[in-house]
């Protein structure tokens, strides 16, 4: 059993690994693609570019901004906007797919997805194309998910951290690596050395597409030969471990754990939110704000984001996996996180524009990186989870009862009805060791993590390009500084104080 897990756990960390690479390499290209196609379209009154475009000008007239400079910065706030959106809108329906055919089927057909994706960027000689690859890939991006549910499956509660910091670091390398790949393909202008091939379609921005769709055919030939389905493997290992005792949890206390935990649930989606919401609208106008300054190339593009992502990777690998948890809570981590992004914001936004602004730009790059390796979705996870079983006054499966009821999940009340019970005098019977109840509160969490960070990033970016568009670079970058600043500040005081930290001192003493 031990060997069949760490065999899952490595293909699934592989084909995520790959999986982000080829979803990176798009990230340095954006504002060079929508100037590729601002030339290509935007003269023509017909194109999909030009009303579009329209639409984007009467958008920049009723939120009070002048002047056309900065109309490329809102088309990729819509662009970014509408894949994560589209990621919202399919995740709950690939989860229950997922739930009903199994993991590996709906991933397989996922990658079929993201494979077409990749030919429609490859033949998108318009900006209709480009945008339809677009929606095509956020409506069958699965991967993510699919991986946090897959390791969800075959770790228990001691092991699934470390399982999933593997999440983390497939993110770290991929960011690292995707983008200086993408702008070194991007410097492949097809076109330029074989003009013939536009009747057919192709782009000037068609060599990394190329790439990104052999990395996808790899990516889903490999999970085909070597990844396991992992659905059934919690009810199959638990068939062969027996049944354990019950334990007993009065009516009273568990109406007042089960408020204790919905109230806590609500305050760290809400911080999640807000996080998300801010971090990925500003994350995601860095390239903008590069090009707009500093008339960023797609190798310089490449270059930041890929010193981003090594600091981020040793961040991630250093001190969060080998250091932090074994010094401080969760809640200190993402709130170190936060700080850190606020810090970079400030840096970037306000010092890092005229003689010496690329000095301050490379220098409040860390500080992004550092919330990149910081708050990541493993680590507000953990941290949910955490409290849950805090505030269930230790008892994951009553935190876990409460988190299916406010939800209200149809598929979260079969699995509770079957392992919650009503006993003589009005009592809660929990199995203690239950399989079901173990696969019930993880992936529950996920289905909440995974909810708000898809609306996070799908309203960020259009909210931030806005923001951009209309303030300016430094006042949008300013504010941006001052929200998350402000979500550290509430994290910290809100937040059930020590709740995260507990966990480890009650470990220490059944030690001794």
């Amino acid at each position: 059993m031990v060997s069949f897990i760490q065999r899952s756990l490595t293909t699934i960390f592989i084909a995520l690994l790959i999986d982000i690479l080829a979803f990176t390499i798009i990230l340095p290209l954006f504002p060079r693609i929508l100037d590729y196609y601002n030339t290509v379209d935007g003269a023509d009154t017909d194109s999909f570019y030009y009303h579009a475009l329209v639409l984007v000008r009467q958008f920049r007239t009723a939120i009070g901004g002048t002047g056309s400079r900065l109309d490329i910065v809102l088309f990729g706030g819509f662009i970014g906007s509408l894949f994560s959106f589209l990621q919202f809108v399919s995740s709950p329906i690939i989860g229950s797919l997922s739930d009903k055919y199994g993991r590996k089927t709906i991933l397989l057909l996922s990658m079929i997805g993201n494979a077409l994706s990749m030919l429609l960027w490859i033949f998108s000689k318009s900006f209709f194309l480009f945008v339809m690859s677009r929606v095509v890939g956020g409506l069958t991006e699965g991967n993510v998910q699919m991986s946090i549910a897959m390791i969800s499956d075959i770790t228990t509660p001691e092991t699934r951290s470390r399982g999933l910091a593997l999440v983390g670091i497939a993110f770290s390398l991929g960011f690292t690596v995707g983008p200086p790949i993408g702008a070194y393909f991007a410097s492949f202008d097809l076109l330029d050395k074989f003009p013939v091939l536009r009747a057919y379609g192709i782009n000037s921005f068609s060599s990394p597409a190329i790439f990104a769709l052999i990395l996808i055919v790899v990516e889903t030939a490999y999970m085909a030969a070597f990844l396991p389905e992992t659905l059934n493997f919690k009810k199959e290992s638990s068939s062969t471990a027996g049944k354990a005792p019950a334990a007993k949890k009065s009516s009273s206390a568990a109406k007042a754990s089960e408020r204790t935990a919905e109230s806590t649930l609500n305050l760290l989606s809400l911080v999640h939110f807000l996080f998300l919401f801010c971090f990925s609208g500003m994350e995601f106008t860095l390239t903008f704000l590069t090009y707009d300054r500093f008339g960023f190339t797609n190798a310089q593009q490449g270059k930041y984001l890929a010193f981003l992502g090594v600091v981020s990777a040793c961040v991630q690998g250093g001190y969060v996996r080998r250091f932090a948890h074994k010094v401080v809570s969760e809640k200190s981590i993402v709130v170190q996180g936060m700080i850190s992004c606020s810090i970079g914001l400030a840096l970037i936004g306000l010092l890092a524009q005229g003689d010496g602004g690329k000095t301050w730009l490379w220098m409040g790059a860390p500080f992004l990186a550092f919330t990149s390796g910081f708050v990541r979705y493993a680590a507000f996870r953990s941290f949910l989870i955490r409290i849950l079983q805090q505030n269930g006054s230790h008892d994951s499966h009553v935190a876990c009862q409460s988190h299916c009821q406010w939800h209200k999940n149809q598929r979260a009340r079969r699995l509770a009805e079957k392992s919650v019970c009503e006993s003589g005098q009005g009592s809660w019977q929990v199995p203690v060791d239950g399989a079901a109840v173990e696969s019930f509160l993880f992936p529950t969490a996920d289905f909440v993590l995974i909810g708000v960070h898809d609306r996070g990033r799908s309203l960020g970016p259009i909210v931030a390009c806005s923001g951009y568009w209309v303030l300016g670079s430094a006042a949008s970058y300013a504010l941006g500084s001052l929200a998350i600043g402000a979500i550290a500040l509430g994290t910290a005081v809100l937040v059930p104080a020590g709740a995260a930290a507990a966990a480890p001192k009650k470990t220490a003493k059944k030690s001794d």
